[in-house]
């Protein structure tokens, strides 16, 4: 039943990177339960720039997803991808006059694991590693277009008319990539009698990239197993 779900969002058009994090989740979901020598993760939570970077950018969210291979008890490799949003401040945006910038941060890191028990139910982890980060920031301008106008209820056939439409066109963009880490810890609550695992993480990432080294501290829940 899975598979043909997955097969049917496949099909129907072009797959956005919500779409490929939804048909990884579930592709996760599906493995055998026998395939212990493994560990996977998901989670979303706030995200805070700190440093140089909370001068110019807002609170904002990110989302992980990641996998790797258990080296012993209590200790594991784990490659994962995050999307942290670096929402850009209004007071900036309006200093240079635009209508919008947004900033934005992905990466792709290889860590460390190392847990122990701490009594009862819970488990408390360390995770560091190195990795790639790409920073990207990109400005909008407010624009007038001729065009076409419709009414809210266009779909019931109604007539569309010519005119003046407002529209955002995208002026400038800069990306930078570099090298960075990250050091964390967090705790983990089985869920059930299954081997899932809630888990609560709040970790340090630093980019080298550059025009000033960007630095987040993203507040993750999720599903470990």
């Amino acid at each position: 039943m899975v598979r043909t779900v997955i097969i049917r969002a496949v099909t129907k058009g072009p797959i956005s990177a919500r779409r490929f994090s939804i048909l990884f989740i579930y592709g996760l979901l599906t493995l055998p339960s026998s395939a212990q020598g493994f560990n996977f993760n998901f989670g979303a939570g706030p995200g805070f720039p700190l440093d140089k970077t909370s001068d110019f950018a807002h609170p904002s969210y990110n989302f992980v997803v990641g996998g790797g291979p258990n080296l012993v008890p209590h200790v594991k490799l784990n490659a994962e991808f995050m999307f942290h949003g670096l929402p850009v401040q209004h007071n900036i945006i309006h200093q240079l006059g635009f209508s919008d910038v947004k900033g934005r941060l992905y990466s792709l890191t290889g860590n460390l694991i190392v847990g122990s028990s701490i009594g009862g139910r819970k488990n408390a982890y360390l995770i560091g590693g190195w990795g790639w980060y790409r920073r990207s920031i990109e400005a909008k301008q407010a624009a007038l277009s001729v065009g076409e106008i419709c009414e809210p209820w266009w779909w019931w056939d109604a007539q569309c008319v010519n005119g003046i439409v407002s529209s955002e066109v995208t002026v400038g963009s800069r990306t930078s990539s570099a090298g960075g880490f990250n050091v964390g810890g967090g705790l983990m609550f089985p869920l059930g009698e299954s081997s899932a695992n809630f888990y609560a993480e709040v970790r340090y990432h630093r980019a080298f990239t550059r025009n000033g080294e960007t630095s987040i501290l993203p507040l993750t829940f999720g599903i470990r197993w």
